[in-house]
C-alpha cells in the first residue's frame, strides 16, 4: 500500500523545467519550485519522457551557450558597445577583449584533463627503479 498523495505531472511543468534548466537551477530547486518532492521529480524522469526531454534539452541549450562562452572569451574578442558622446548622440564602439588565461585553462582543465587538469595529484613517469637511500638524521658531528 502506498503512502501519500498522489502527484500529477501537470503539462506546464514540461516547459516550466525546460526554462529552470536554462537558468542553471538543480533538480532539487526546480522540484522545489514545482511543488513536489526530489523522489517525485526523479520519477517523473523515469516515468514521463516528454518531462525528461524537455529537462535534457534546456540543460544542453544552456551548458552550449555557456560553452560557448567560454571558448569566445579564451580566444578574446571583439564587442561592440553602444555609448553616448556629450552632445547626446549614440555611437557604436568596438572594444576588445583579450584573451582570459582564467577561462582558457578551465576550458582545456575540461576538455584535456590528462594535460591541463590540477587536482593536487602529481604523476612522475620513468623507466628507471626508484631507489629510496634512508639516511641518518643526526647532523655530521665532525663536520663543525
Amino acid at each position: 500500500m502506498k503512502v501519500g498523495r498522489p502527484t500529477k505531472l501537470e503539462d506546464r511543468m514540461i516547459e516550466q523545467v525546460f526554462e529552470m534548466a536554462l537558468l542553471g537551477l538543480t533538480d532539487v530547486q526546480m522540484a522545489k519550485i514545482l511543488g513536489v518532492s526530489e523522489v517525485t521529480f526523479n520519477d517523473y524522469k523515469k516515468k514521463h519522457p516528454e518531462f525528461l526531454k524537455s529537462l535534457t534539452h534546456g540543460k544542453e541549450e544552456a551548458d552550449g551557450k555557456v560553452a560557448k562562452a567560454m571558448y569566445k572569451r579564451a580566444l578574446g574578442l571583439t564587442i561592440t558597445e553602444d555609448a553616448l558622446t556629450r552632445d547626446g548622440e549614440v555611437v557604436s564602439l568596438k572594444k576588445e577583449l583579450p584573451p582570459d588565461t582564467a577561462a582558457a585553462k578551465h576550458w582545456l582543465a575540461n576538455r584535456q584533463r590528462a594535460l591541463w587538469a590540477n587536482n593536487g595529484e602529481t604523476t612522475i613517469k620513468s623507466d628507471t627503479p626508484l631507489v629510496i637511500t634512508l639516511t641518518d638524521d643526526k647532523p655530521n658531528e665532525e663536520a663543525e
